[in-house]
């Protein structure tokens, strides 16, 4: 069977400005990609965001490069990766592909449709099938012509009612997957230098997963609903396999780990870093990889940099130990600090990831917050407003209360108009926010930038010119908001 599987784009506001997106690689399509080839189908890849970049930002064009691809490949099945962010584009072009192809199968899934599946069918009219967790065998299963009602781990339409099958286990062993089908990527527009992937070092850099869900359970975390919480690891041979294809092939200078935890396992953390030590892949390329405060240690960092890493990303959230209860983060502010401190001295990178505006958050645990990012002095800062994400627990207690929830396309917008859910007066989350973005996470943000780069002057002045228009257009508008904002605390007649 021929299949075409679609990564759709953010709102048409937001895909002027994040120039992110078009530097990652769908992966978790190259994956459904690959077993859907092992077993003889033909199969497509569209990124809807690069071919966006490619049309330079002609959105019609877009979609009709879209249905031309349908079209040409003679498309019997059309499958969309959804996060939430990405579902008025979902809606969008699902409708365009029934308008035209009206006997083609569309098909979703991802962790949009994992914590609202019923709800994504009824908002997606021309979505056939919603599926549910990993979508690998799920859709292997429809592209072979199984019957949806043997089919686990879908919901679908029949008769003009919704069916809901039994979830699907996960897979056991992740190694019986294929290697993602990066051949029918664009690699060589993945993998140009990018301030994105390589968390502002530019270099030519890519994703990989050596492992599927993480132990933890934050409550504004969607990942256990496609992965279930359980931890399952590729095997030493398989993670050496991949990665010197990508050096082999795509001529990588970094990685970037995309599992949610590279340390779920210290065990295995260590054995990985022991292979990247005996097989060389520690001189031939440099890495990043996430890890939870709490659990690294000066000899694991140690052992990070011998075997190549360059930066750490921690999940820090808050300064507020408060808050960081309210998130079920499991993490104490004095092991932030103290992974801090020891990333420092173990001469790494980090970013540090945070989370503001979240439910009962008060404007002292936001000062806090502050006060705990200067303190740390992270070499990044990723400063994101709190996105209840469907299915996760904070996003259903928001339910339970009858809170307003957001629209889908205002998720993860830092310039949306969206409820705020902090514990603060009206339009006093939105002030401090727009301030401290523009007084401490721009600055902090663009002085490391230029410090990490000023070895490469060429490469840091391409950047600058290509990847930075986002940051000054949202820098203006904030700038713009800020000063309305104030001059109207001022004098509110």
């Amino acid at each position: 069977m021929k299949v075409t599987l679609i990564y759709p784009l953010l709102s048409r506001k937001r895909a002027r400005v994040d120039e992110n997106k078009q530097f990652w690689p769908p992966l978790g399509l190259a994956y459904i990609a690959a077993v859907l080839e092992k077993e003889s189908h033909n199969v497509e890849i569209i990124d809807r965001d690069l071919s966006l970049r490619k049309n330079g930002l002609d959105f019609d064009k877009t979609d009709l490069d879209t249905l031309e691809h349908i079209r040409s490949f003679n498309s019997e099945i059309v499958g969309i990766s959804v996060t939430t962010p990405n579902m008025p584009d979902v809606i969008h072009i699902s409708n365009l592909i029934k308008q035209y192809f009206p006997n083609i199968a569309v098909v979703v899934g991802g962790p949009h449709v994992s914590g609202e599946p019923l709800l994504t069918l009824k908002e997606a009219g021309s979505v056939d099938v919603a599926v549910g967790g990993e979508g690998e065998l799920t859709m292997l299963e429809l592209a072979s012509g199984k019957s949806c009602s043997s089919i686990s781990g879908i919901i679908y339409r029949k008769d003009g009612g919704i069916i809901t099958n039994p979830d699907r286990p996960l897979i056991a062993d992740i190694d019986t997957l294929p290697l993602p089908a990066r051949h029918l990527l664009d690699m060589k527009s993945y993998t140009r230098p990018s301030r994105f992937t390589s968390r502002n070092l530019n270099l030519r850099t890519t994703s990989i997963f050596t492992a599927r869900g993480c132990p933890y359970r934050c409550n504004f975390c969607a990942g256990p609903l496609v992965f279930k919480g359980k931890v399952r690891f590729h095997s030493m041979d398989r993670v050496a396999k991949e990665i010197e294809e990508l050096i082999s092939k795509y001529d990588i200078e970094a990685l970037y780990f995309a599992e949610d935890m590279f340390l779920s396992s210290r065990k295995r953390a260590e054995e990985l870093l022991g292979l990247f030590v005996e097989k060389g892949i520690s001189k031939r390329i440099k890495w990043i990889a996430q890890a939870k405060a709490s659990i690294v240690t000066e000899d694991l960092l140690r052992l990070m940099k011998e075997a190549g890493c360059v930066g750490v990303e921690y999940g820090f959230e808050s300064g507020s130990q408060r808050v960081l209860d309210l998130m079920n983060k499991k993490q104490k502010i004095e092991e932030s600090l103290r992974a801090a401190q020891l990333t420092r001295k173990a001469h790494l990178r980090f970013q540090a990831n945070i989370i503001t505006g979240y439910p009962g958050e008060t404007a002292e645990d936001f000062r806090q917050t502050l006060k705990f990012i200067k303190t740390i002095r992270p070499n990044m800062i990723g400063f994101n407003i709190f996105m209840p994400l469907p299915g996760t627990p904070s996003y259903e207690q928001l339910k339970r209360e009858g809170k307003p929830l957001p629209n889908w396309e205002d998720v993860g917008d830092q310039e949306a108009s969206q409820a705020s859910y902090a514990d603060m007066p009206e339009g006093m989350f939105e002030r401090l926010y727009l301030e401290a973005r523009l007084k401490v996470i721009l600055p902090i943000n663009l002085k490391n930038f230029i410090k990490d780069n000023a070895k490469h002057p060429l490469r840091l002045i391409s950047i600058a010119l290509t990847q930075f228009s986002g940051v000054l257009v949202k820098a203006v508008r904030m700038s713009v908001r800020l000063i309305f904002m104030n001059k109207k605390a001022k004098d509110p007649a």
